[in-house]
């Protein structure tokens, strides 16, 4: 699957590498799992080539893929050096003489981007040197969008991670707050847990349903995946009464289940 920022960059490759060569078309695709899939096109006259899958070895594509060198035929349909199972599809587009690059990233085959003309023998060596160098350059590109998705998938992975820290600590805060014998420790420590959520998405105040601090305290717990009956050993309750609560909590918030319960809660900013 690619995502946008891959599409459009293959997709400025080919209609740049069109305007740049003058070559009546222009085309390509990654190598996936299933093949290699032929996605972008500038030029086309018919959608024959469109979404095809070439097997690696098979047809131009397949012997770039296989070899991971460039390749090239003069007159598609009598070229030997290749196989013909594509000569239909690209019969219909009227391709004669195609070059085939791969794009390559750490010495693996990422891709494949082909110029072709409808003339046989019109590759010629300006054809051939700007398609190697825009396969380069669109190598160097996707490297670079594979970097940044590495990264702001580990982002995404430390704030998901920090999340679940601060849930926690939410919790324990709650059981601490029930369990303290000292009055203002146990309105500093009620103190610290509203902070946590109140930080979290301040300008929801306003819709918070209203849940008392002991519904609060069981919903953290639950929050946490924790069963009724571990719930209401930590907070000093029988586990029917933890039910109880939970099913007020549960009509209170409009929800259906406890797992909605918990949605709901953390959109109104309830919990963190």
């Amino acid at each position: 699957m690619t995502t946008p920022h891959l599409d459009q960059i293959w997709e400025r490759t080919v209609t740049g590498l069109k305007a740049q060569a003058g070559a009546p078309m222009v085309f390509g695709g990654p190598v996936r799992a299933g093949g290699l899939e032929l996605r972008y096109f500038s030029g086309a006259r018919t959608s024959a080539l469109r979404d095809l899958n070439v097997a690696r070895g098979a047809g131009l594509g397949g012997k770039v893929w296989r070899e991971r060198r460039p390749a090239e035929v003069d007159e598609y349909s009598a070229a030997t050096s290749i196989t013909h199972h594509y000569d239909e599809p690209v019969g219909r587009e009227g391709l004669r003489a195609i070059v085939a690059v791969p794009v390559l990233q750490g010495g693996q085959v990422r891709g494949v981007l082909y110029a072709g003309s409808r003339e046989a023998g019109a590759c010629g060596d300006r054809l051939r040197s700007l398609t190697w160098g825009m396969a380069r350059r669109l190598s160097a590109d996707l490297a670079t969008e594979a970097e940044i998705e590495r990264r702001l998938a580990a982002r995404m992975a430390e704030s998901a991670a920090l999340r679940e820290r601060i849930r926690r600590i939410h919790a324990e805060l709650r059981v601490l707050k029930g369990e303290a014998k000292d009055p203002a420790l146990r309105r500093k420590l009620a103190a610290l847990a509203e902070d946590v959520t109140g930080g979290a998405r301040p300008a929801q105040r306003h819709e918070r349903t209203a849940l008392s601090p002991r519904e609060r305290d069981i919903l953290a717990l639950v929050a946490e995946g924790l069963s009724y009956r571990y719930v209401g050993e930590r907070l000093g309750l029988a586990q029917q009464t933890v039910k109880s609560y939970m099913r007020d909590i549960i009509a209170r918030l409009g929800v259906h289940s406890r797992h909605e319960a918990v949605v709901e809660a953390r959109r109104q900013g309830i919990l963190p």
